[in-house]
């Protein structure tokens, strides 16, 4: 094929079009067959009811404040009307010689817009109305105006009442009784210039401690600098559980319990033209204050008394993202950085027999911290309308430190022994490292009529490194032959590696009917080591462990008629998992090493008739069909407990019928209601 001669016609085109642009102010009107132009509408335009609905569809994708392609707008009049890059695209009061009605009718060649893939090409109504807001001045309003400044607020006055138990009513509805009051939401937002925004916006709630205040600076093919604080107060009840026999039935901290949950957060982005997007950005996130838990304390044997957890949380956040598209592909890439501190106390009673104060109390004071980096690249593609491709990875590294010390003490701060043991377990240091590779890639195909086709694949590696030197002692601090000195060290390690496939097909070619099929792939790998010196529990375990997966789906699904519509399918899973223990020297024989297969594989078939017969009345019959077949194969263990070998560990099967009927007799009255039954049958067997 000769490529000369189908390059010179185009490249004689754009010379013309180059020289016609510079010579007759307008850049289409040369080369251009304007009878081929739709009439415009024969009506008064309304910019907001006709014209903005197919700029918003169609146009501002690409055309938009942010980002605008060719460096043309059309999110308002002034740069719509200045134009672009390739000069000024509308000129009021003459449709037939803008260039804007040229690309959207198709009549300028490799100007067509929307571009193929981007949008629907507008149809001759559209480009009508196009035209005759054109020709009638290109309003954008009636009088082209806009508002500078919009401003809002919504101040709010209230008083709650409360007779009864004051502080679950806070724990439920998150605010306090009594009065308060306050600013419900505020909005400012000024027009500094037409491509330069400036917002405000947020609330302020008395006495809850609930405020936010949002700032936004917008300016168009420049950036933007958005930022803000946050804050919100989460009550909880201080109150134990109610028992009624004991002389004092209900016991509580006589304390407001409270967190005060925030963050204050800056961004800086940049959106210069034919320049990658850009934001960087900085968060800080806080919980602050103390809660209720539900590790009731003992009071003569019960465990009522409540307990409390004071929480002191922080974390930065460092962020940069990266957005770029070049010839149809888009670029994104995410890192983050996020610094992290906890500090917190918990508080228990330990033993209580009615007398003025607890007899003792344990105590737990937790330290953590951790630096982790997260980075992400997508990449992703649209080929026309039948081809979708995009990929991505993820890197993360985690590297994290705690601290752990559980005392038992009397009501003076001494150490005492605990109403059962006294615990003394402390740890001045432990340390955690992770590392996980991600890689992804997905698809979608629609080329087939009445096909389409979507894959994607993942896999996942990963290590994790754990070490730490404990103290687990225990007994009476006040006698020494008792109490019992237990130092240990702690070592753990943990390599992963997972790979998933999956397919999906959906066929709508068959008249009122839609075939599928689903298919999904997983193959997992742990290798996982664990070892404790030191201690009454010392042991070294080292397992490796290998799970294959696999789920499949086909049905169908069909309407014939508008009031009934018919779903059967039938569905496959199966986990298998094989463990391999390469050294096994715990001080007891026994779970989990002795474990050396499990397999699990249901069947499942699934069929469902809607019927609506009236549009306030649908009815629902199903029937399922589940059978699951379990199997193990173990160790021996010693003493006669188990003989080991594969075990036919038990089958299920399952049948659900269900009947379901919804009434919508008005708009704003819904019933429905389900009966269902459950047969099931269950048993065991060992294989010999």
């Amino acid at each position: 094929m000769n490529h000369q001669g189908t390059k010179a016609p185009r490249l004689g085109k754009i010379f013309l079009f180059l020289v016609s642009w510079c010579l007759g102010g307008f850049s289409s009107s040369a080369g251009v067959d304007v009878s081929k132009l739709p009439p415009p509408a024969p009506t008064q335009i309304d910019f907001v009811r006709d014209i903005q609905p197919i700029f918003e569809n169609s146009c501002l994708r690409c055309h938009g404040p942010e980002k605008p392609k060719s460096r043309f707008r059309l999110d308002n009049r002034e740069s719509a009307l200045k134009g672009g890059e390739n000069g000024v695209d509308i000129f009021p009061g003459d449709s037939a010689k803008s260039p804007l009605i040229h690309y959207v009718a198709d009549l300028v060649e490799d100007m067509q817009m929307p571009p193929p893939g981007k949008g629907d090409p507008l149809t001759p109504e559209q480009i009508g109305l196009l035209r005759a807001w054109i020709d009638q001045g290109a309003n954008w309003t009636a009088t082209n105006a806009q508002t500078q400044i919009q401003f809002s607020m919504s101040p709010t006055i209230r008083y709650i009442h409360i007779e009864g138990d004051k502080k679950k009513f806070r724990e439920i509805e998150g605010r306090r009784d009594g009065s308060s009051g306050g600013i419900e939401e505020f909005s400012l937002k000024q027009r500094l210039s037409n491509d330069t925004t400036i917002s405000v916006e947020g609330h302020a709630l008395a006495r809850e401690n609930d405020y936010a205040v949002k700032l936004s600076l917008d300016k168009s093919e420049v950036g933007f600098v958005r930022g803000g604080v946050e804050q919100w107060r989460k009550y909880y009840d201080d109150s134990g559980v109610y028992y009624q026999p004991f002389p004092k039935p209900l016991f509580d901290l006589n304390r407001d319990l409270h967190l005060d949950i925030g963050r204050a957060w800056i961004d800086f982005g940049l959106v210069l033209p034919r320049w990658p997007q850009m934001v960087l950005g900085y968060e800080y996130q806080w919980k602050d204050g103390v809660k209720s838990t539900t590790q009731f304390g003992n009071v003569n044997g019960k465990n009522i008394y409540p307990a409390s957890k004071e929480i002191d949380e922080a974390t930065h956040i460092l962020k940069f993202d990266l957005a770029y598209e070049i010839y149809d592909w888009l670029i994104e890439d995410t890192a983050r950085v996020e610094i992290y501190d906890s500090k917190t106390r918990r508080e228990n009673v330990d033993g209580y027999t009615f007398g003025p104060q607890p007899d003792s109390i344990s105590r737990i004071d937790e330290g953590f911290g951790h630096t982790q980096g997260v980075n992400t690249i997508h990449v992703e593609r649209q080929f026309g309308e039948w081809l979708f491709l995009g990929g991505g990875y993820l890197y993360s590294r985690f590297e994290g430190d705690a601290s752990y010390d559980l005392k038992t003490l009397d009501t003076a701060g001494n150490l005492v022994k605990g109403r059962l043991v006294g615990f003394f377990w402390h740890s001045d240091n432990v340390i955690l490292k992770r590392e996980t590779h991600l890689f992804s890639l997905s698809s979608a195909l629609t080329g087939i009529e009445g096909l389409s086709v979507s894959a994607g694949m993942q896999n996942e590696w990963g290590r994790q490194e754990g070490f730490g030197k404990v103290h687990l002692d225990e007994g009476d601090p006040n006698d020494p032959i008792s109490f019992l000195l237990e130092p240990a060290t702690l070592d753990s390690d943990l390599d992963k590696e997972k790979f998933s496939q999956n397919i999906a097909l959906r066929f709508t070619k068959i008249p009122w009917t839609v075939l599928f099929a689903d298919a999904r792939w997983e193959d997992e790998r742990i290798g996982q080591f664990e070892e404790q010196i030191g201690g009454d529990h010392a042991f070294l375990r080292d397992t490796d462990a290998h799970n294959v997966r696999q789920r499949y789906q086909l049905g169908f699904n069909t309407s014939p008629w508008r009031m009934v519509s018919f779903t059967a399918q039938v569905n496959q899973r199966m986990s298998d998992t094989d463990y391999t223990h390469l050294r096994d020297d715990s001080a007891e024989e026994g779970y989990p090493a002795f474990i050396r297969d499990r397999k699990i594989a249901t069947d499942e078939f699934l069929t469902k008739l809607a019927i609506k017969p009236a549009k306030w009345l649908k009815t629902t019959l199903s029937y399922r069909l589940m059978s699951t077949e379990y199997f193990t194969a173990t160790d021996p263990v010693s003493s006669g407990i188990s003989p080991g070998g594969r075990i036919f560990a038990g089958n299920s099967d399952g049948h659900v019928f269900s009947l379901n009927a919804s009434v919508t007799p008005f708009s704003r009255l819904y019933f429905s209601t389900t009966e269902e039954i459950l047969m099931r049958s269950l048993g065991t067997r060992i294989l010999r």
